[in-house]
């Protein structure tokens, strides 16, 4: 069982320019954002997502978890594979763990597939990043947090301690512009705690079903109408931006929701606000 699934139109792409103060007036940053692919393709070899990647012009490839899905029998190698020839694109490639690739870490009946995924890990050139902190340019750090699977529980949210993203990132350098790559929105208050300038998430898959004006339909936390389950949210000053996602796992239920990555452009300016566009 392979719980992938192939597409044959190429994801949709949703744009995001956030301005900041952070960096000097004319500079811009431009990136890919992919989250929750699960294994999945588009068109043969993956050639549909690479195609949509090279229309973005990444500067950088953002990647905040579940590139691959962890069931027993799964396959990571067509995933690795595509991974190999992204980094030969974009050697910057910053891919943070999500709940299925934590469960490759904590559960031995997923032994198999780790000795694979890290063997397709090594061949691609690209190092999963956990815990970690990397620059982009001399004013933008992109900080990859790796929570273990106790944070993803269905049903029962367990909350991320106060502190304890200071404990495991140190604290953010304020002159700079801090990306945080966070898998799970549902810990968006924690996150704002932290103090980023913008948290990428996914893992909702937009809420499987999208339905008019009330949004996503449930989250994998088996939460009905989630909080935060697509598009540009905001607290206390920090921004988080949720991908609905470009895979599916176990059943390819996406009605109103299309699969998406995002056009991340960061740019010199003197306002904060977030604008939003979307295109196929």
């Amino acid at each position: 069982m392979s719980n992938s699934f192939r597409f044959e139109k190429p994801p949709v792409i949703t744009e995001y320019i956030i301005q900041t103060e952070k960096l000097p007036e004319g500079e811009e940053h431009r990136f890919a954002v992919i989250s929750d692919l699960h294994e999945c393709s588009f068109g043969k070899d993956n050639d549909l997502l690479l195609s949509a990647i090279d229309s973005i012009h990444p500067e950088a490839v953002l990647i905040p978890g579940d590139l691959i899905s962890a069931y027993p029998k799964a396959d990571p190698r067509r995933t690795m594979h595509f991974l190999k020839r992204l980094h030969e694109k974009y050697p910057g490639i910053f891919f943070s763990p999500g709940n299925h690739e934590r469960k490759l870490f904590e559960r031995i009946k997923y032994t198999r597939q780790m000795m694979l995924f890290k063997k397709g890990i090594l061949k691609a050139g690209v190092e999963l990043r956990r815990n970690t902190r990397d620059k982009v340019g001399d004013n933008i750090s992109v900080y990859s947090l790796d929570l273990n699977h106790d944070y993803y529980r269905r049903v029962i949210k367990k909350r991320v301690p106060s502190g304890m993203i200071n404990c495991l990132l140190g604290k953010p350098d304020r002159r700079r512009f801090n990306i945080l790559l966070a898998h799970d929105p549902d810990h968006f208050p924690e996150y704002a705690e932290w103090k980023p300038d913008l948290v990428l998430s996914g893992h909702v898959h937009g809420g499987l079903v999208r339905l008019p004006k009330l949004g996503g339909l449930i989250s994998p936390a088996y939460r009905f109408f989630p909080k935060y389950d697509s598009g540009l949210y905001e607290k206390n000053g920090v921004k988080m931006i949720v991908s609905r996602g470009a895979g599916s796992h176990t059943f390819n239920i996406r009605i109103n929701n299309p699969p998406e990555i995002l056009k991340l452009i960061v740019r010199g300016g003197m306002t904060t606000d977030g604008k939003e566009r979307q295109r196929q």
